[in-house]
């Protein structure tokens, strides 16, 4: 996988989508992976193609967008404070309120589907679910993924 340990955010207060997202390519952009042109393609893509998912009454957004926004793979994590909404990847009527964010970097179009399924994979262990919402360091997190096989 394609998670620096410096890339995460954990338990961040903010109001909506487009404030989150600010914050997750902000992170991205300083660090260097992704262009300038990121964060606007991130909120198009949103729009047209939503990333919310529920899994086991947990809700997930991986929002992402096209490789040539982007500089050098990379995921950034985000746990939030309070969930906000998101529109659900499956049906754009239902409404999923979300409490874990994995911002997708990808360089190459093709490594976004074995990115994807590792991280279904994650979000089915509940263990590790749970963990990754009380999680508030690098460490953590880091160990978190070593144990759910997740790299």
């Amino acid at each position: 996988m394609y998670f620096d340990k410096h890339l995460c955010l954990f338990h961040l207060d903010v109001a909506n989508q487009t404030e989150l997202f600010e914050k997750m390519f902000k992170k991205l952009y300083e660090n260097g992976f992704v262009k300038q042109s990121y964060l606007n393609g991130i909120m198009k893509r949103e729009k047209e193609y939503p990333t919310g998912i529920l899994f086991a009454n947990t809700g997930f957004a991986i929002p992402h967008t096209d490789s040539v926004h982007v500089i050098k793979s990379q995921i950034c994590f985000t746990s939030l404070k309070r969930p906000i909404v998101f529109n659900d990847m499956t049906n754009m009527e239902n409404q999923i309120s979300v409490e874990l964010v994995f911002m997708l970097a990808m360089s190459q179009p093709h490594e976004q589907v074995g990115t994807l399924q590792n991280l279904m994979n994650l979000f089915q262990d509940e263990r590790a679910v749970k963990q990754l919402k009380e999680c508030s360091s690098e460490e953590e997190f880091v160990e978190i993924l070593k144990q759910s096989n997740v790299q």
